[in-house]
């Protein structure tokens, strides 16, 4: 047994047409949600959801790229593993980010042991294991061991002896082996 009005023509086209433009209407405020999310995102909202889906990335920073993994996406940091390196980029210094591939990889929700730039290379200090920052603008490009990580620079000794005192804000990106 249908509605009441499902006996009057009227009534019926008047009821689907009611339905229609409900539904449309449904559609569209979907999509104006969904415009809305998309410009309240931050940079690293939007990364942190790459990596949550598995996303094949490709970053870019100081001219170099790195395509692989996003295993960080947290405040002023991403970190992305490519092949068998860990590319530890300053989102302050990142030239591009592109998802090449959604889901290609298991999703995760990162690597929650660093919470920022700064705090990702001090993991390098305590373990005194070599690693290469760049800078922006091809202003440095130095490999050593970090003795020192400050608010406002980094302090490296080479292998050769020399010590570099680098400006945080200058450093775009740091690769480190990952195994």
């Amino acid at each position: 047994m249908g509605s009441w009005w499902s006996d009057h023509p009227d009534l019926e086209a008047l009821a689907r047409r009611g339905r229609g433009e409900l539904q449309q209407e449904s559609i569209a405020a979907e999509e104006d949600a969904e415009v809305l999310r998309q410009r309240r995102r931050t940079l690293t909202d939007l990364c942190f959801e790459w990596m949550s889906r598995g996303d094949l990335v490709t970053v870019a920073a100081a001219g170099h790229q790195f395509e692989g993994r996003l295993i960080a996406a947290v405040n002023d940091l991403i970190v992305i593993a490519a092949n068998d390196l860990e590319v530890v980029v300053s989102l302050d210094n990142l030239q591009f980010a592109r998802s090449e591939r959604r889901a290609h990889f298991e999703g995760t929700t990162g690597d929650r042991t660093v919470s920022s730039f700064r705090a990702a290379l001090g993991r390098s200090e305590i373990d005194k294991s070599p690693i290469r920052l760049v800078g922006i603008s091809d202003a440095f490009d130095i490999t050593g061991i970090i003795e020192a990580s400050t608010d406002d620079h980094f302090l490296v000794k080479t292998s050769q002896g020399l010590t570099w005192a680098l400006p945080r804000a200058q450093t775009a990106f740091a690769i480190g082996e990952t195994g």
